[in-house]
C-alpha cells in the first residue's frame, strides 16, 4: 500500500485552484473537530489500539489541522506494539493517508503527526520517511487513487452550497466529478468518493450536516451511493459539543459498512426511535398510494432573494402589483392569523419581468434595496444588471389565488391550515392543493394524526426537537384515492368535517387506515387533540 500510494500521480493543490481560492475556501468551511469526538468516531468503526491495524488502511480526506490523523497515528503504532510488530517503514508504510488542500492547515497537520510520532519513539528519519508517505498536501476531489482502497474512513468533510464555491473551483469540480456529486453542497461529493474507496466491509464515520441523507438536492446521490453502505448508525449531535468553533448547521455523526445493500428503504429513510409507529407507516406506504399519486400537488412557496425588499404591511407602490402575503408565523393553531402582510409581484401575469418606468413608486421603492437586490447570486448568474429587481422564483399570482393546505417547513408543534383567500405563501410555507380530494377534509384528515406520524416516522429532527418537514417528505404520505374510497366513507368525512366532529372523524380515518384510533390522537396537531371532545367546535373558531 504505502508504495501504492507513493507513486501516484496526483493533482496537486496549486493545479486544482489557486492559492487565493484555497483560502477562500478554507475560511468558509475550514470547521474542525473537537478532540473528544474525534477519538470517539474512530472507536466506533475500530481504529483502535486494541484491534490488530497491522494489515488495515485508514483514510481521513480532509485532515484540516489533524483532528482524526493524530489520534489516528497514536492508535496504529499502539496497536502495532501491542501485538509485538516491528515499527518499521514496511509495516507503518500506506498504513495511514490524510489529504489537506489548504497549504496552512496542513503544514499544522504534518506538524502534530511529526510529534506524535518522536513522542512514541519513533526516531527522525522514520518520521519523516512517513510523514511524507502518510501526508498529501492535494485535492481529494481531483486525486487519482488508482485503485487503492481502505478500511476505514473518517471525516469531517466540507460542508458548502455549491453556489459557494470559488467559481474557478466549482468549473473544474463541474468538469470532472460525476453529475450527481456536484449539486448541493460540497459534502456530498467527499461523501460519494469516501464511500467508493471503502473496501467492501470496511467502515466509515462522517460527521456533518445532515443535509445531504434528506434534502432533495442529494436525492440522486442517496439513490446511487447509499446503495454500496448499510448505515449502521446515526446520531444527531450537537454543534457545539463536536465543532470547535460556532457553526449554523444541524450536524449528525452517521457510521456505515461498505456492502451492497440494494435499496434498503428503512436504515436511510426512517428516523423514528417508535418502532411500532414506524412499521404501521411503512405498512401503510406499502399498500396506499402517495399523496401525489392521489391527485394532489405541492409547492413551496416562491424564494424572493431579500424579502425587506419585496414584502411589508404598507408598501409605497402600485396596487395592482400587491398580493396578500402570508409568514409562517401566522398559521396560527390550525387556522390562519394574517397580519396584513404583502408582497411586490414583479412579473407580469405573462411571466417577464414589469418595466419599472410603468410603475414610478415600485421602481423607488425597490431603488433603495438596489445594493442588496445586485448583490444576490440569482442576479450575478444571469449577468444581466436591468434584472437586478426580479424574484429569485416568480410570484404568480394566479398559482397561489387557489385554496390550498398549508404546512410549515420547520414546526416543533404541528400546524395545519387551509387557506381559501389566495394569500402567496413564504418560502418557508409548504402549500398542497388538489383537484380530487376536497381540501377542508383533507386538512382534516392531514391533522388528525396521519401528517403527524408519518414526519415523525421520515421528517429529520433539528435543534430544539423541531421537524424538518420537505417537500420530498410531504410527497411521501401515503394517502388513498378519494374516489377510491367507499362512499359511506367520503360522506362520513366529509359530514364529520363539516360539523366538526373530531372523535368521528378521527375513528373513521383510523378504520381506512386500518390502525386504533390511539395511534392516530398522539400525532394529531395541539389543535386537533385540544378539539377532540368538544363536538361542533370547528377547527377556526376562536382564532
Amino acid at each position: 500500500m504505502g508504495s501504492e500510494i507513493t507513486a501516484l500521480d496526483v493533482v496537486g493543490a496549486r493545479d486544482s485552484m489557486s492559492l487565493r481560492e484555497t483560502a477562500e475556501l478554507h475560511d468558509r468551511c475550514g470547521i474542525f473537530t473537537k478532540d473528544s469526538t474525534a477519538r470517539s468516531m474512530l472507536g466506533n468503526i475500530g481504529w483502535s489500539e486494541r484491534e490488530d491495524l497491522s494489515q488495515a488502511r485508514f483514510l481521513d480526506p480532509c485532515i484540516g489541522e489533524g483532528a482524526f490523523i493524530v489520534p489516528a497515528v497514536e492508535a496504529l503504532i499502539a496497536s502495532l506494539k501491542r501485538t509485538g510488530t516491528p515499527l518499521t517503514s514496511d509495516t507503518l508504510g500506506g498504513r495511514l493517508l490524510g489529504v489537506e488542500v489548504h497549504r496552512p492547515a496542513f503544514l499544522k497537520a504534518r506538524e502534530a503527526v511529526g510529534a506524535t510520532l518522536l513522542r512514541m519513539g519513533i526516531d527522525d528519519a522514520l518520521s519523516m520517511r512517513l510523514q511524507d508517505d502518510w501526508l498529501r498536501n492535494d485535492d481529494f476531489l481531483l486525486r487519482d487513487f488508482q485503485d487503492a482502497t481502505f478500511t476505514h474512513v473518517v471525516a469531517n468533510p466540507p460542508y458548502l452550497r455549491w453556489s459557494k464555491l470559488p467559481q474557478g473551483l466549482s468549473a473544474t469540480y463541474r468538469s470532472r466529478l460525476p453529475l450527481a456529486w456536484t449539486s448541493g453542497d460540497l459534502s456530498v461529493a467527499f461523501i460519494a468518493k469516501m464511500i467508493d474507496l471503502t473496501a467492501n466491509g470496511g467502515r466509515l464515520a462522517l460527521l456533518s450536516s445532515d443535509r445531504w441523507m434528506h434534502a432533495a438536492y442529494a436525492e440522486r446521490f442517496r439513490e446511487q451511493w447509499l446503495r454500496k453502505v448499510r448505515i449502521d448508525r446515526v446520531e444527531k449531535v450537537n454543534a457545539r459539543e463536536v465543532f470547535q468553533a460556532p457553526v449554523s448547521t444541524y450536524p449528525l455523526i452517521a457510521f456505515l459498512t461498505r456492502a451492497d445493500t440494494g435499496n434498503e428503504r428503512r436504515p436511510t429513510g426512517f428516523h423514528s426511535r417508535d418502532e411500532a409507529t414506524s412499521a404501521i407507516v411503512e405498512e401503510w406506504m406499502s399498500r396506499l398510494p402517495s399523496i401525489m399519486q392521489a391527485g394532489c400537488e405541492i409547492r413551496v412557496g416562491p424564494a424572493l432573494g431579500h424579502d425587506k425588499a419585496f414584502v411589508g404591511g404598507a408598501l409605497d407602490v402600485e396596487e395592482e402589483l400587491l398580493i396578500p402575503f402570508l409568514r409562517s408565523r401566522e398559521i396560527v393553531g390550525d387556522g390562519i392569523a394574517w397580519e396584513g402582510g404583502q408582497v411586490i409581484s414583479v412579473h407580469s401575469p405573462g411571466g417577464g419581468l414589469i418595466d419599472l418606468q410603468r410603475y414610478p413608486r415600485t421602481a423607488k421603492h425597490l431603488a433603495r434595496f438596489r445594493p442588496h437586490l445586485e448583490g444576490r447570486a440569482c442576479v450575478k448568474r444571469d449577468k444581466d444588471t436591468e434584472r437586478w429587481y426580479r424574484t429569485i422564483d416568480r410570484v404568480d399570482r394566479s398559482l397561489w389565488a387557489r385554496d390550498k393546505i398549508l404546512v410549515p417547513e420547520i414546526y416543533c408543534d404541528l400546524k395545519i391550515a387551509l387557506d381559501e383567500d389566495g394569500r402567496v405563501p413564504s418560502h418557508s410555507l409548504y402549500a398542497i392543493f388538489s383537484e380530487r380530494w376536497p381540501l377542508s377534509v383533507l386538512r382534516d384528515l392531514l391533522a388528525s394524526g396521519v401528517l403527524g406520524a408519518v414526519m415523525d416516522c421520515i421528517a429529520p429532527r433539528i435543534r430544539g426537537g423541531c421537524k424538518r418537514c420537505y417537500k420530498r417528505f410531504l410527497s411521501r404520505l401515503p394517502l388513498p384515492q378519494w374516489d377510491a374510497l367507499s362512499r359511506e366513507n367520503r360522506q362520513g368525512l366529509a359530514e364529520s368535517s363539516a360539523a366538526g366532529d373530531r372523535v368521528g372523524f378521527t375513528e373513521r380515518v383510523a378504520d381506512i387506515y386500518g390502525v386504533e384510533v390511539d395511534v392516530l390522537w398522539p400525532h394529531a396537531t395541539h389543535d386537533w387533540r385540544g378539539l377532540r371532545d368538544r363536538p361542533g367546535v370547528k377547527a377556526n373558531d376562536g382564532i
